[in-house]
């Protein structure tokens, strides 16, 4: 509703779009945990099936705290340690939290691992307010593109023009959604956002320093000699339900076997440089078409993603919610967006109607000015 209303009063039509992610710590800590074999065992105990004592006595407080624990009879202990067993064989991980067992292990940006999920969102450019929120269990936001500008879509009641997106999207999926979908998507590379952030290695003569030119589909070296296509390679993805990896790979070798620099460029056991890069070609179309200016341009206004994010933590302070499961955490962090966006949408509202007063001064005291003009050159 809050952004249909928007779309009404013409605040937006939603032309630019930007997604990222971020993760939400869980009401959970990071010691009430429970192992896999710790949940075997009380599995076992609850079953019937004989445990020696010395086991159960070797329980840390968690699972401990499950076995002794008495406002919750038999059933309710296995249905919670089936739960449990679900989520090991669902996540992978070799610790399941306790109080919310939907939660997983992720890495936040100081590099520490925290119980917590992963809230991906949607914020449109003109008038910052969040068109989506997506929470999922997933550590990592690489294959998250597809289903939060879906969400968009469907909130919005349009097609953006533009989905911007970080770095960590640029993957088979996003890239296909965004074809099949004729959405213009705005993903950089690798090497071109460290080379936005003035982050590209220091040796001249690593791979970030060789240019590449798509007419050619060729990398240009620091000593002007080309690296041409000569093969490719694909690889099947460690996760089945995850594209294959694809390698090109380019090289030169009479160049490098005549460089005069080639000992400052290659190791002592390699006989010609190759460049390997991985992606298809609607990641090879990325690359070249984030190197036209207008492009870029268009890409720095995904800035704007990193606003409301701030604004949940700092002012609604998200982190502290005392919200148990996936679901709830996501209806709770709906209810914190259409707050943000009500904020937003009156104040956008206020700026207009200011914008529109100081209009009408400038025009008023503009007639004022010309009439006094008038006034002198008849006198």
């Amino acid at each position: 509703m809050t952004l249909k209303k928007a779309s009404d009063e013409k605040f937006t039509q939603f032309n630019h779009v930007a997604i990222d992610g971020t993760i939400k710590k869980a009401y959970n800590s990071n010691n009430n945990v429970i192992t896999k074999k710790e949940t075997q065992i009380l599995l076992d105990y609850f079953n019937g099936v004989p445990v020696p004592q010395e086991k159960l006595d070797k329980l840390h407080k968690p699972a401990e705290k499950i076995l002794k624990y008495k406002k919750m009879d038999t059933e309710d202990k296995l249905e919670l340690l089936y739960d449990i067993n679900t989520q090991f064989t669902y996540t992978g991980q070799n610790k399941v939290p306790v109080n919310d067992i939907e939660a997983r292990f992720m890495k936040n940006k100081k590099g520490n691992f925290m119980v917590a999920y992963n809230i991906q969102s949607a914020v449109d450019y003109d008038t910052k307010l969040i068109c989506a929120i997506n929470v999922v269990q997933n550590p990592t936001d690489h294959y998250q593109l597809p289903e939060i500008v879906d969400k968009a879509i469907i909130n919005t009641q349009t097609k953006p023009k533009h989905i911007s997106a970080d770095t960590i999207y640029l993957n088979q999926i996003s890239l296909a959604y965004l074809a099949d979908n004729k959405i213009n998507g705005l993903i950089p590379t690798r090497k071109q956002s460290k080379e936005k952030q003035g982050r590209l290695n220091k040796n001249p003569y690593h791979k970030d320093h060789f240019q590449y030119d798509s007419e050619k589909d060729a990398f240009l070296c620091p000593e002007n000699q080309y690296m041409y296509f000569f093969r490719q390679y694909t690889n099947k993805n460690i996760d089945n339900e995850n594209p294959k990896i694809v390698k090109r790979l380019y090289s030169n070798y009479n160049a490098c076997k005549h460089c005069d620099k080639r000992d400052k460029c290659l190791s002592t056991s390699t006989t010609h440089k190759t460049i390997t890069e991985y992606g298809s070609e609607l990641k090879k179309a990325m690359m070249i078409k984030m190197e036209k200016p207008e492009n870029q341009e268009e890409y720095s206004k995904r800035s704007c993603v990193e606003g409301p994010f701030g604004t949940l933590k700092e002012e609604y302070l998200i982190e502290k919610e005392k919200v148990v499961g996936m679901n709830r955490t996501e209806q709770k962090l709906y209810l914190d967006a259409l707050a943000y966006n009500l904020k937003r949408l009156y104040n956008i509202k206020q700026g207009k109607q200011n914008k529109k007063q100081e209009f009408i001064d400038f025009c008023e005291r503009t007639s004022t000015m010309n009439q006094l003009k008038l006034d002198v050159t008849i006198f």
